[in-house]
């Protein structure tokens, strides 16, 4: 027979789960205001059910029923933290072999609603022919991680979707002008591949070779915050600013690895799917106990499930 018991409030490893379920729970009435109760469903109940291995110094995620859904802050939650693990990883195999890295955001006026889907089209389009045929990046770059991120502007009612970028990049890339790309010039090129008619921002910059650097937590950030689009005290808005990134991120593909970077994610193995830790490289011989928590719909909060 299960009992369950109410944690305490104290249990600091549940207040970042407990934070992104209720956020869940303000997501799923977005979904039934949107008449999609299969969403609404998913959203309601994903993160309902957490299982820990707790070691002496930590506790690891050891499994959960996640949904896996685009808008899910839960699921985000996870996936930001295993897309950073994952491009550290990829990132620090590459400075070992002597490549230095750079960190490029690429960007555009504001576009509306109606406008956003086929405004992201547009960015993937131009980016990858940028990598197919721009003679400067081709002869500068050898690998590249890019990520999409769409933030919402509530006082115009107009998305922002902009593209991070790390590089990886030769130390000739410093000393030589021929491989040397300015901040000027990246402007140009972005200019070029998204056809405007105006001279875009573009951010360049170094990245140092501190482990976990802020270019590897930026780019592996969510591809749309929460707090964007569940607007506190504004149902309907959320409705409609969840229904519309809902319809402009289907089928989208997020990040994309290339180049030398492509390649030592595929010979790593490393996994974007799992969201819950890795437990592999924990020795076995480190004694842990599993706890398990259900969340409580009523009283808004995780209990422990304890089991006779």
């Amino acid at each position: 027979m299960n009992n369950t018991t109410e944690l305490s409030s104290n249990v600091n490893f549940l207040e970042k789960p407990t934070q992104k379920k209720l956020r869940n729970e303000f997501l799923s009435e977005c979904h039934k205001m949107n008449d999609n109760d299969k969403k609404a469903f998913k959203a309601r109940t994903c993160g309902s059910y957490l299982e820990f291995a707790v070691y002496p110094n930590e506790k690891k995620l050891k499994s959960a029923n996640f949904c896996k859904a685009r808008l899910c802050p839960m699921c985000n939650w996870r996936l930001s933290q295993q897309r950073f693990g994952n491009l550290s990883a990829v990132t620090d195999l590459a400075k070992s072999n002597k490549y230095h890295l750079l960190f490029l955001t690429l960007t555009a006026r504001n576009v509306t609603g109606t406008e956003l889907k086929n405004e992201i089209k547009r960015f993937f389009d131009a980016w990858r022919n940028l990598t197919r045929y721009s003679e400067d990046f081709k002869r500068s770059v050898h690998g590249w991680f890019r990520a999409l991120e769409v933030t919402y502007n509530k006082d115009d009612d107009t998305y922002h979707p902009h593209l991070h970028i790390v590089l990886s990049v030769k130390s000739t890339y410093f000393k030589n002008s021929n491989y040397y790309i300015s901040q000027k010039k990246w402007s140009e090129i972005w200019k070029h591949y998204l056809n405007l008619d105006y001279i875009p921002v573009v951010h360049i910059q170094k990245v140092y070779t501190k482990k976990g650097s802020s270019a590897e937590k930026e780019a592996s950030k969510y591809t749309v915050k929460d707090t964007d689009y569940l607007i506190e005290n504004n149902l309907k808005l959320s409705a409609k600013v969840v229904q519309i990134l809902d319809d402009s991120l289907r089928r989208v593909r997020l990040i994309a690895y290339g180049g030398i970077l492509k390649k030592y994610y595929a010979e790593m193995k490393l996994n974007e799917e799992n969201l819950t830790d890795d437990l592999e490289n924990i020795t076995e011989e480190i004694a842990y106990v599993i706890k398990k928590y259900r969340w409580n719909f009523g009283s808004k909060i995780y209990q422990e499930i304890e089991e006779n």
